[in-house]
């Protein structure tokens, strides 16, 4: 038997409407399929323009009282076409009719109500595992920081000290000729040899291409954790001893050059 608690939704292109089958149609208002059928082509025989209508003939298996079943031929109404087969029937028997639709799409408004609460609820889901993922990538970046400050000493070491092999700071240069680094920096800016950028001491032209000097990138950790970088300038070999060739020579860069050259 057709199944009538529901409505059946078919394909119509653009779109799926529903429909009840003219086996749905004899259940419900207690006439025969064979009646039913022959009210329907009744209908299409005396339809001027059927566009507006479907009655598309089709096929339904139905039991058989010995058991298995067979194809049944009937009708697949929608909506409009129901009405329309109802408007040649009793009161009683339209009513039946739209009552019947009354329900199935009443139940099919409860189905949506049900759905929506089905989405909310995946939605929910959703929302927590996005979170527990998020949790997770907090946890694994907060363990990448604390790793990176595991090796910040690691890395300062290498800056300060093994980087020093072939260059020195201001500070050892300093001392080699019984100043500070502060006084070393001054007395460099006088004479137009260093000037200061951005927090960092750089060399005028042309001594920025004597090779005099190069640059040293140190580590730090900031008060939030991260760690942080800091730039300054070194010197050379070539620019240590071109500072204390200065520094003899009375801070005559004329003076200092030419002691370099002997």
């Amino acid at each position: 038997m057709e199944n009538f608690n529901q409505l059946i939704p078919i394909d119509e292109g653009k779109g799926k409407k529903r429909i009840m089958t003219s086996l749905q149609i004899a259940e419900i208002t207690g006439k025969t399929h064979s009646n039913v059928m022959r009210d329907i082509r009744n209908i299409l025989e005396q339809l001027e323009d059927r566009r507006q209508f479907s009655f598309e003939l089709s096929s339904r298996p139905q039991p058989m009282p010995n058991g298995g079943s067979k194809e049944v031929s009937c009708y697949i109404l929608t909506k409009k076409d129901c009405l329309l087969l109802a408007s040649g029937y009793d009161a009683n028997l339209r009513a039946k009719i739209i009552n019947r639709w009354e329900e199935l799409e009443e139940n099919k408004r409860e189905l949506s109500r049900k759905d929506l609460a089905l989405m909310v609820l995946q939605a929910e889901e959703e929302k927590e595992r996005l979170l527990l993922e998020n949790n997770h990538l907090s946890e694994t970046v907060d363990l990448q920081t604390k790793e990176l400050q595991k090796s910040a000493p690691k890395v300062s070491y290498y800056d300060n000290h093994l980087q020093s092999v072939n260059t020195q700071t201001s500070t050892q240069v300093a001392k080699q000729i019984g100043m500070d680094a502060e006084k070393l920096h001054k007395k460099l800016k006088e004479i137009g040899f260093i000037y200061r950028q951005s927090g960092q001491w750089l060399l005028h032209t042309p001594y920025s291409t004597w090779g005099l000097h190069s640059t040293r990138t140190q580590t730090y950790t900031r008060s939030d954790g991260s760690i942080g970088t800091n730039v300054y300038t070194v010197w050379t070999t070539k620019g240590v001893r071109f500072i204390i060739a200065l520094c003899e020579s009375g801070w005559d860069v004329k003076k200092a050059i030419k002691q370099i050259r002997g």
